[in-house]
């Protein structure tokens, strides 16, 4: 399987039993459906996030993916507990994707976190592409345009 996020090969790392793809280049992590609630359970589970946070920081910004299990766009979701956690979720397979270092914060609540909630900016979902019908004229101009491209454009006659 390949990382979301930099397209590097995932190792299927295994924690007491449960296992979860860590990618090699950007240390990301993806878990299936309901593997994360399990490990935040487990003591000593944030050692499989053994990724760089700065890394992970620079990938954040990245959340227009796919899922890496089944394909379809996965959204921006963020902790109900921390809400400077952010993650990406598929609302097909139920997967989750956290970028290096997200996890292991994800797991420990502080008294930072208490103080980062109050200073959290609000993470809006991207801004979907507005869409409208092409007009009449916008269809006979790309038809126009692919016919001539082919070689085959209509010819008029005058009488």
């Amino acid at each position: 399987m390949n990382c979301p996020k930099c397209a590097s090969l995932t190792v299927k790392l295994n924690f007491d039993g449960v296992g979860v793809d860590n990618c090699a280049g950007c240390h990301g992590i993806f878990f299936d459906e309901f593997d994360k609630e399990q490990l935040q359970k487990m003591k000593g589970a944030e050692a499989i996030d053994f990724g760089d946070p700065e890394v992970g920081r620079r990938f954040n910004g990245v959340d227009r993916i796919d899922c890496p299990r089944c394909g379809s766009r996965m959204i921006p979701m963020v902790d109900f507990d921390q809400p400077h956690s952010w993650f990406e979720h598929c609302t097909l397979c139920g997967g989750m994707f956290f970028d290096a270092g997200e996890f292991k914060d994800l797991k420990h609540h502080t008294l930072v976190d208490f103080f980062k909630y109050l200073l959290v900016k609000e993470r809006r979902p991207p801004r979907p592409r507005e869409f409208r019908a092409p007009s009449a004229k916008e269809k006979n101009q790309t038809m126009m345009k692919g016919a001539m491209k082919a070689g085959t454009a209509p010819c008029r006659l005058q009488v």
